[in-house]
Order: structure tokens, then sequence, then C-alpha cells
């Protein structure tokens, strides 16, 4: 075995033909970008693999979050590549192609993307033979499974979709509960294979395996989102938030406890007093992590029929005035 071939190990060689595409799809905070981050810091050649990040907002958090590593990240903001972004991204897949010539493509949708319309995009005659048919990898939220029947076709849609699924934040249950969970995925989509994870972390080669045809058998899947509209339509609402000044630290605080649970995501980076922070809200749970490098607040806003002026009124009054 060669040094190159050793530093490869648990990732399948690099070739020449179509790229080869996997599709990461998930509902809002399953932790898709979580898993990027371990994709993108796993040993070995990553330099021919290239990621495409959607965010359904104008403000673009993830794409950030995935920068300092070898791999380039592209991305697409202010709507949802199965919607209304279609023209871009046949222009930013070709994009990527022809400048950087990689041979993965890693896909990130929006959590409010429905995976069928982006396979069946994928197809498109201008991408044929340049793509593989891409591997349908989707990240589903334990602490989310027993609130599923409020998130509509989409949510089921991505389970179906999926090739791979990631049972994530599994440690969020209770243990006996995770077997009969698994049973229902199961009934949901057979064909998959799923890993319980936590923190998304599996074993990379799970992702290169050759072979996988999504061919889905007719009328296994509920209606497509775009039988029931687009995410505007539907009603989702994606917002942003930029300020210089800082936060009163116990108001703002009292905003995110108070916030509705239809404002599902907030995730971003806020400044507290003196100090700045990464935040990601999302369920009615709230991560914080302190940063050491000052700067503005940029917050991303996802939810469902949220009244945006509401939203941000509330967090100009808890803005420490600069007088």
């Amino acid at each position: 075995m060669t040094v190159s071939e050793k530093d490869n190990v648990g990732i399948a060689p690099l070739k020449n033909g179509p790229c080869d595409v996997v599709l990461i799809a998930g509902f809002l905070g399953a932790g898709k970008t979580t898993l990027l981050r371990h994709i993108l810091q796993w040993p070995g050649d990553l330099s021919k693999t290239a990621v495409l990040v959607n965010e359904f907002g104008r403000v673009g958090i993830d794409a950030e979050l995935l920068q300092g590593f070898q791999t380039p990240v592209v991305e697409l903001t202010n709507g949802c590549i199965c919607c209304t972004l279609q023209g871009d991204l046949l222009k930013a897949v070709n994009e990527i192609l022809d400048g950087f010539h990689p041979t993965r493509l890693l896909i990130e949708a929006t959590g409010v993307a429905d995976p069928y319309d982006l396979l069946s995009f994928l197809a498109h005659s201008k991408l044929e033979g340049r793509l593989s048919i891409p591997m349908v990898l989707t990240v589903l939220d334990a602490d989310f499974w027993e609130g599923r029947e409020y998130f509509g076709p989409l949510f089921y849609n991505q389970i179906k979709a999926a090739d791979l699924l990631l049972f994530n934040k599994v440690d969020l249950l209770p243990e006996d509960q995770v077997p009969k969970c698994l049973e229902d995925i199961r009934e949901i989509n057979a064909a998959c294979s799923i890993i319980p994870t936590h923190y998304c972390q599996v074993d990379p080669a799970v992702l290169w395996t050759p072979g996988i045809e999504h061919q889905p058998e007719p009328g296994f899947h509920l209606p497509h989102f775009h039988e029931h509209g687009s995410a505007d339509e539907m009603g989702y609402v994606a917002f942003a938030f930029e300020e210089t000044l800082p936060f009163d630290t116990n108001c703002f605080h009292r905003f995110i406890e108070e916030l509705p649970l239809k404002l599902y995501r907030v995730k971003g980076y806020v400044l507290l007093d003196d100090k700045r922070f990464f935040l990601n809200h999302v369920g009615g749970k709230t991560e914080w992590r302190e940063l050491e490098q000052g700067g503005p607040t940029r917050l991303a806003f996802v939810g469902w029929k949220v009244a945006e002026g509401e939203v941000v009124e509330q967090l100009k009054s808890c803005l420490i005035s600069s007088g």
C-alpha cells in the first residue's frame, strides 16, 4: 500500500467518469451541517470533493461554518433549489464541475427541500453523463420523531427518498424507545440502510457505496412537495437580522425562551453585551458556543407563518443603545 493509498483508507478511490453525487436531505436542524463538518475533517485526500450548500434564507450561515477546509464550498441562498433556484442550481453545478473537476459532489439541501424534486432535476438532460445517480442521505432528528405528524408530507418524503438514513441525536431518546423508532422508520422506507448516530458520526465508507440505483416503486411515496406548492406558498418564512449594536443578555435570553414553536430555527452569530456567541436554536432547544472573535450579530430565521415584523421589533427592543 502506497502512502497515498494509506491516507485514503475508508474512502473509495478517485475515478474517471461521472461525478459521484451525495444528496444530503433532512428537516431543519437535523444535523446536516454537522455531518458535512465531519466529512470535511476526515483524513485522506478530499481535494477532488466539492460541496454545494443551499440555504432558504438570504443570509448564509452554513457555508461560513464549512470554511477553512481544503474542499471548495459553493453556496446558494434566498430560496429552495427544488423550487425557485433551479436555474441557479444548474449553473452552479456546471461551474463546480468545470472549475474544480471534482469526482465527488456533496449537495446539502435546505431543510424545506423535497429530495424527489431534486432527484428529478439532477437527471436534467444538460447534466447527462456528468453526474452519477445521486445517493440520498437523509439526516433524521430523533428528538423530533414523536412530533412527526406536524411536519407534513415533505418530512416523510425525505425519509422515503433515503438510500441511507442517519437517525441522529439518538442519545436524546430513552434507550428502550430506539428499537421501536427504527421499526417505524423501516415501515416508511423498507429499503434504506439506517444508522443511529450521535452528532452524525459515521464511517465515511458508507457514503461512497457504488451501484445504488434510486428507483422508487410507483405509488410508494406520498405526494411530492410541488403538488402542495413551493416553500413560500406553503407558508414557510425565512428572514435575517443583522446588527452591530449588542443585545442586553437577559432580554435576548428571554426572547429565545419565549419563541413560538412555529419559529423552527434561529441560527447564526449574536453579540450579547461584550461577548459574541454562535447560536443554534431548533425545535425549542438552544445551543450556545462562546466565540473568541468579536463581530456583529448575523442571525437567520426559518419558520412557518411567522410575522417577521413582530420578531424584528422584539429583537430591536433588546438592543443596547449606543447613546
